[in-house]
């Protein structure tokens, strides 16, 4: 929460005539990303629920946001407003003899990314940062296989899971523009990780929500 702080209190301070050699830009960013899933707690909770999620969900989710930034010689501090899409998935389950079923939960957030952009190299920067995430929707899929003739049926419902309405994540990431010119273009491996547990309430194991993917960001 102190690095959160001190992102906004610089965005906000860079506007004053001290920092008034800093130019404004901004941008938008898209990210096809792995959802991954770890859990906190009981020790027996924690293990049947390693057994029956996968580590990560099998489907490619698109997050992104809008940004605006105030861009120095070596750094740029930047926020913003985006979309994360979030998944666990778990392992197959044998429900009877002749059907078995698999079940997707997705969350979609809204965003707000705060960030520090630091050039290493003419080209290469590394981005850390917090974004605030702010739960709108989840839902549930259930995919049901038939096992004698292998046919399956999808069934999407409203998650009536008692989920948590704000979380917070830590972000990093290692970026090289391959175009620097009035538009720049970056592409960026990143990871983040949300600080909160993602079940509302007092549980006996939560759940941690966590992305790999990359970047791709133009900017000017």
């Amino acid at each position: 929460m102190r690095f959160l702080f001190v992102l906004v209190f610089i965005f906000c301070f860079s506007t004053s005539k001290v920092f008034a050699w800093g130019k404004l830009g901004g941008g938008v960013r898209f990210s096809p990303n792995l959802s991954f899933v770890s859990f906190k707690g009981d020790e027996l909770t924690v293990k049947i629920n390693e057994d029956l999620f996968r580590n990560f969900a099998m489907s490619i989710l698109i997050n992104g946001d809008f940004f605006v930034e105030r861009k120095f010689k070596k750094v740029a501090f930047g926020t913003g407003i985006g979309f994360r899409r979030l998944s666990e998935q778990t392992e197959t389950i044998v429900t009877n003899l002749i059907e078995e079923k698999s079940l997707t939960y997705v969350h979609d957030y809204g965003t707000v990314p705060m960030y520090m952009r630091l050039k290493l190299r003419k080209r290469l920067f590394i981005r850390m940062g917090m974004t605030s995430l702010v739960n709108v929707s989840n839902t549930l899929t259930t995919v049901l296989t038939d096992l004698n003739d292998g046919s399956s049926s999808t069934i999407i419902s409203a998650d009536e899971i008692d989920y948590n309405l704000f979380n917070f994540s830590g972000d990093i990431g290692v970026g090289y523009t391959f175009l620097s010119k009035k538009i720049s273009m970056d592409i960026e491996p990143l990871f983040t990780k949300n600080l909160i547990g993602l079940l509302s309430g007092n549980v006996d194991a939560n759940a941690f929500q966590s992305t790999f993917g990359v970047s791709m960001t133009i900017r000017y």
